[in-house]
């Protein structure tokens, strides 16, 4: 068919239906929200405000000042996640996710590492989740951390197991696995109350997972983010 004889709203129209039915899931999902929600938008909120408490610091340097900018993107990401979620596109909201998990990691990861920032950056060099975690995991970073911070006498830093199952299981949207197709289910696309608190509470696991990661490398994080956020304190 030559396409210069089609009219436009013969290539719109389906975009129109996406539209309402998307519009329709939203509107279902979110009248009411579910409770879980409330936690959620409010954990995703204050991640902004760390990386606004972490610019206070004095004596950041520059990559550090650098790397307090992907905070604003983790928020923007978990927002987008949930949102996506609400209009039932549970495949791009846990596309999303993954990413949020990863540049979560890569805060930690990239803050005493200049040159590895900076690779990423400016010379398109990738970040390797598994290189992250076993390098948070090392004795070598156990050791810095506890110095830095003598509050902190856990073995992990944060749940590495928890962490790599989460992107195990995110990872199976992002590459495309049949057992993760949403095409071929009878209500695809649809709302679904049980995928949507699913995703919520998968959303609230990375947080939880990324909150103990931040508090564990910065020893007045804790404290800060509770008289900042007093909402949040009983919750984190």
């Amino acid at each position: 068919m030559d396409p210069t004889h089609l009219k436009p709203e013969d290539c719109t129209a389906v975009f129109h239906r996406l539209h309402e039915k998307f519009t329709a899931n939203i509107n279902a999902q979110l009248d009411p929200a579910p409770a879980e929600m409330a936690l959620v938008e409010l954990r995703a909120r204050a991640v902004s405000t760390i990386g606004q408490l972490l610019r206070r610091k004095h004596a950041l340097t520059a990559t550090q000042k650098e790397v307090c900018s992907i905070f604003d993107e983790l928020f923007a990401d978990q927002i987008t996640s949930v949102y996506l979620a609400a209009c039932a596109l549970d495949k791009p909201a846990q596309m999303v996710l993954r990413r949020a998990l990863e540049l979560g990691v890569a805060t930690v990861y990239l803050w005493d590492q200049p040159h590895i920032f900076w690779g990423w950056k400016q010379c398109d060099k990738d970040l390797a989740f598994n290189d992250m975690l076993e390098h948070l995991n090392s004795d070598s970073v156990r050791a810095f951390v506890t110095a830095i911070n003598p509050a902190f006498t856990e073995e992990h830093l944060f749940d590495f197991s928890e962490a790599r199952r989460l992107y195990r299981v995110l990872s199976n949207t992002v590459h495309g696995k049949i057992a993760a197709f949403e095409s071929q289910l009878q209500d695809r696309f649809s709302a679904n109350a049980l995928d949507w608190k699913a995703h919520l509470d998968q959303v609230a696991q990375v947080q939880v997972l990324l909150y103990k990661l931040w508090f564990n490398r910065f020893p007045a994080l804790n404290c800060d983010l509770r008289a900042e956020t007093p909402q949040l304190a009983r919750f984190i």
